[in-house]
């Protein structure tokens, strides 16, 4: 068992020793570099390029006016985008905010919710409904074999007494 945990810590020390390398060229990477993640407006149909400069690949192409992810900033002046899986650069002069009116979507929000709201109450009233109409449906098979029952034993109790009277009438 002592055998094991040794094993066991070995190997978790190398494992993290090895990845220790890895993260310190990744921050390297990062420097100068600032996270965003916002929605952005391409002002004019803009090429992203695979690093940040003109000369670079295009990886993604967006129409003017597209939405744009961005995902960080460079210091030199290029915003880093996202769309699919893919990242590129786009110049920052050729993205602008996107514009959000808040209180337009606050009120689509409570429209919405009083609609969902009216949407409730019609279900629960078609369901107050159904089982108003199963119970009166049950109430009413219910009253009609009653009736059945009276008038089958009401007959019964007739066809005895009617025999009765003949037997009666037979022994006369």
């Amino acid at each position: 068992m002592k055998k094991m945990l040794f094993a066991f810590a070995v190997v978790l020390f190398f494992g993290s020793m090895s990845a220790l390398p890895v993260r310190a060229e990744e921050v390297k990477q990062e420097e100068g570099f600032t996270e965003l993640n916002q929605i952005m407006v391409a002002n004019e149909a803009v090429e992203a390029k695979e690093t940040p400069a003109n000369s670079g690949k295009t990886v993604i192409t967006y129409e003017s006016g597209a939405s744009v992810f961005v995902i960080g900033e460079t210091k030199d002046g290029w915003y880093k985008v996202s769309y699919q899986d893919k990242e590129g650069y786009v110049k920052k002069s050729a993205l602008t905010m996107q514009e959000f009116d808040v209180e337009g979507i606050d009120k689509e929000f409570q429209e919405s919710e009083a609609e969902g709201k009216l949407v409730i109450e019609e279900v629960e009233r078609y369901r107050a409904e159904a089982k108003r109409s199963r119970i009166w449906g049950i109430v009413i098979v219910l009253l009609v074999v009653g009736i059945f029952a009276t008038g089958i034993i009401s007959t019964t109790r007739i066809e005895k007494e009617k025999k009765k009277i003949i037997d009666l009438d037979k022994e006369d």
